[in-house]
């Protein structure tokens, strides 16, 4: 119940609504104490001064909720009743009253044309009261500072609101980048790691059945070093991420003083081409390859982007790609674009939904990397070939 309150109350008190109902509230019980001395006295025997009061609080309570959605005709209806109905003391608690009520909510006006209007108007009601009222017009004194009083008070309060609620979007709108920014830095760790370690693990995989149905020794050997060498890349890419992640600084990597630091955090993409292939012959294939030197003049970032595609690309061949087949490598300069084409023979069993076989995280994060460079990123089934084509603006 006391949330349901606190919520009305925020949603009706907010703003301009803090002037609006309170007065509403006076307006109206002013307003009845009249009407109940009409009833109970009868219009003949009722002072002229309770009839006007009635009439007035009836339109002053009207003019009043009007102003809680349109705030120029409110302010407009109450100068007309002060024309028509205040010229003399008959009525000075509602015209004090009034007048504070509509300054104030004149305050809360965002446009300052409407304010200058209604002041300017106000000021002239003065004027002809002074005449009109006679010895009455002394009220003047009294009347001239509240108005103006009310209302510059109300602006500055209003401005202070303003001024927070602003600030309050602000914060808003920081904490909303904030928590895209992370969304964002938590997907490109996923698909970072996704692309370190399903790699060399794939590769390892593939390795260790490689050894398991070697049929000589020196087979069986060779394919251990692989392991060997990328567990060891693997452990190290993994330590050089953690530590990145942790706040401290403080994972270490023992073997961060080995002169022969490991392939995959070396992120050139000329590099990158070199020993993805021979990755790809390490694990049967037949690797052709073609490299333009001039894509080392691509900023690191962007030949980091390419690399990872290399890397991604190459796990998906070891998995999916016919054994012992024919592979090709090609990364070069083509007009304004650097692009990387990697092709691959696919074995014939292997079913095939439509030209676009289904795709996962490794897709979507090449597709993703290629996007962020405004670059383009193709994969599609040519002729009983995989044909993977990535390009990114030189």
């Amino acid at each position: 119940m006391s949330l349901w309150l606190n919520g009305f109350l925020g949603k009706h008190l907010s703003g301009r609504g803090i002037i609006v109902w309170p007065g509403l509230a006076i307006l109206i019980g002013i307003t009845a104490s009249e009407f109940a001395t009409l009833l109970i006295s009868g219009i003949e025997n009722t002072p002229e001064r309770s009839i006007r009061g009635a009439v007035v609080g009836l339109l002053l309570s009207i003019a009043l909720a009007v102003g809680l959605r349109w705030i120029a005709t409110s302010l407009g209806m109450y100068l007309a009743i002060l024309f028509f109905f205040f010229w003399d003391a008959g009525l000075v608690l509602t015209l004090i009253f009034s007048i504070v009520t509509f300054s104030a909510l004149a305050a809360t006006e965002l446009s300052p044309l409407v304010r200058y209007w209604y002041l300017g108007i106000l000021a002239v009601w003065m004027g002809q009261y002074g005449v009109r009222a006679g010895e009455d017009a002394i009220l003047l004194v009294v009347i001239i500072p509240v108005a103006g009083l009310s209302f510059f008070l109300a602006r500055i309060i209003f401005n202070l609101r303003e001024r927070n609620l602003s600030a309050i979007r602000l914060m808003e709108e920081s904490r909303e980048q904030n928590r895209v920014a992370i969304e964002l830095e938590r997907k490109n760790i996923a698909r970072d790691l996704h692309d370190i370690v399903a790699h060399d693990i794939t590769v390892v995989a593939m390795q260790s059945k490689a050894a398991k149905f070697a049929n000589s020794g020196q087979a069986a050997m060779d394919a251990i070093d692989i392991i060997a060498k990328l567990s060891t890349e693997t452990l190290h890419d993994l330590r050089l991420m953690l530590n990145v992640l942790r706040t401290d600084g403080t994972m270490s990597d023992s073997s961060g003083g080995s002169a022969d630091k490991p392939a995959a955090t070396t992120v050139y993409a000329v590099q990158g081409l070199q020993i993805f292939s021979q990755r790809l012959k390490d694990s049967g294939f037949s690797v052709t390859s073609h490299t333009d030197e001039k894509i080392s003049e691509l900023p690191r970032s962007a030949q980091t982007a390419l690399y990872r595609v290399m890397q991604e690309a190459t796990t998906n061949i070891i998995k999916h790609g016919k054994r012992e087949g024919s592979c090709d490598l090609r990364l070069e300069i083509s007009g304004s674009n650097a692009i990387l084409e990697m092709t691959n023979q696919i074995p014939k069993s292997k079913p095939i939904k439509g030209d676009q076989p289904v795709g996962g995280i490794g897709l979507i994060g090449m597709r993703d990397r290629m996007n962020a460079f405004g670059g383009r990123f193709n994969a599609e089934v040519v002729d009983g070939q995989w044909v993977l084509t990535a390009s990114i603006p030189f």
